[in-house]
């Protein structure tokens, strides 16, 4: 089977830790992100890969070459100009041929089981399917909201808490018939989210989701590459280095470490870094041309490629390559300390709204997930007219009736305008019955 690895953005959102290399090659336990990718590929039945590259494509090609080494063929297509997901999927028709095909990111890391994704789409005979993500903070992402058959039927683009109708987000991997093709325009920029499935949507054309079980994680900024390393280490992400006493000690080492340094699992030293007398490194990874100081202690944390002084208390933190910290530094939890700068901490993606002012009787319904809790809504309440353009919102009798995911907290608010109090009671009274049927507790 064929797949297409998507690899040319800048990663620009990910600086400093990409500075100086393409975002596919930011590494996790040691290794590329898009080396992890090309195993689960190969694991997956997918040995043909083309990649689309854009910045420092020289990067990867060096890397990969033909993709021998990693149990896969490679070829290349480099954009001489940016033209989208879409528009550099469609670039490599001379690759796909006639048969259905992969599209992957090369930034986001998941152990998705694609034998799976694959399946599902020939059985569905859909032009296009999507794997999907439950997600509790979906913000950041697509999201995604299917019928009962597993048809895309709303789809919203970076949402706002008060506009999310579900907790599944589009992973940017798909499964396409190469008929899709047809309707991306040549030498053109062009997106799978904003441009093409809006198209396929005008025309009836059908998009299946299909959730997918595993992990996935979009190493978007600092903050996520963070949590995905740890999430690594601590076996949510099922990725390990080869190594063989990993799965019974959890710990990952050179042999030749002093006696001194305390090792506290799950933690990954590569090859290559140098740890001194003394050091305590815990839930950490410290990659390749690494330098850990005498008696400092590192927690919590990945140490890409720098120095770091003796007597230094790391926690928490992102210290990337060639960055320098001199003795006795201490950081805190979202640090990201850069070459040439003291430190950089992550700025969040998430958008703040205010709270909706309500303009009718309004009950609020707390839970543990407001997106799962909405999208459990969604799904009751699709057949019977409801509009997710802004939260639900449904016709009932001579009340209109809103639900929303409240911004501040875990909890959703159920509105009720129209007709007359007792009716707005009512209708405020059903929909809270039905949000607590699915584990909403009412708190208004």
């Amino acid at each position: 089977m064929k797949a297409i690895i998507m690899a040319g953005g800048k990663g620009t959102r990910l600086r400093p830790i990409c500075d100086l290399m393409p975002k596919p090659m930011t590494q996790l336990l040691g290794k590329p992100l898009m080396e992890h990718l090309a195993e689960l590929l190969r694991r997956n039945g997918f040995r043909e890969l083309c990649v689309t590259l854009g910045h420092k494509p020289e990067c990867i090609i060096d890397y990969f070459g033909d993709g021998g080494a990693f149990g896969v063929s490679m070829q290349y297509e480099i954009e001489k100009k940016p033209l989208g997901t879409a528009g550099g999927v469609r670039a490599c028709l001379n690759f796909i041929g006639s048969e259905d095909f992969l599209v992957i990111s090369g930034d986001a890391a998941c152990d998705f089981d694609l034998r799976y994704l694959a399946e599902e789409h020939r059985r569905n005979g859909a032009l296009v399917t999507m794997a999907l993500y439950s997600h509790s903070e979906p913000l950041p992402y697509g999201t995604v909201l299917t019928d009962r058959n597993g048809r895309v039927i709303s789809f919203i683009e970076k949402p706002s808490w008060e506009k999310v109708v579900t907790d599944l987000v589009n992973t940017g991997i798909y499964m396409i018939s190469p008929k899709v093709l047809e309707l991306i325009p040549s030498e053109t920029p062009f997106d799978f989210a904003r441009d093409l499935f809006p198209l396929m949507a005008k025309l009836g054309l059908a998009i299946v989701g299909i959730p997918m079980q595993g992990y996935w994680c979009d190493i978007g900024n600092s903050k996520s590459y963070h949590r995905c390393c740890l999430d690594a280490l601590d076996g949510r992400l099922k990725i390990s280095p080869a190594q063989d006493n990993w799965l019974s000690s959890r710990i990952y080492a050179p042999p030749d470490l002093p006696a001194s340094v305390r090792l506290i699992p799950p933690c990954v030293i590569c090859d290559g870094a140098v740890i001194e007398r003394d050091a305590v490194i815990g839930r950490s990874v410290i990659h390749s041309g690494s330098r850990v100081g005498a008696y400092s202690r590192v927690v919590n944390s990945v140490i890409d490629g720098a120095n770091i002084g003796e007597a230094c208390i790391i926690s928490g933190s992102v210290i990337c390559r060639n960055a320098t910290l001199y003795p006795d530094t201490v950081t805190v939890t979202g640090d990201v300390i850069s070459s040439g700068s003291s430190e950089e901490r992550p700025v969040s993606e998430i958008k703040h709204s205010s709270k909706r002012r309500a303009v009718g009787l309004c009950r609020e319904i707390s839970c543990e997930n407001r997106a799962r809790l909405m999208r459990e809504l969604s799904c009751a309440l699709w057949e019977a007219g409801a509009d997710f353009t802004d939260g639900i919102t449904i016709a009932d009798g001579k009340c209109t009736v809103r639900i929303s995911a409240v911004p501040e907290e875990s909890s959703i608010s159920v509105e009720a305008i129209g007709g007359r109090e007792n009716e707005r009671l009512l209708m405020c009274k059903k929909y809270s019955e039905l949000a607590e049927k699915f584990g909403g507790k009412s708190i208004i």
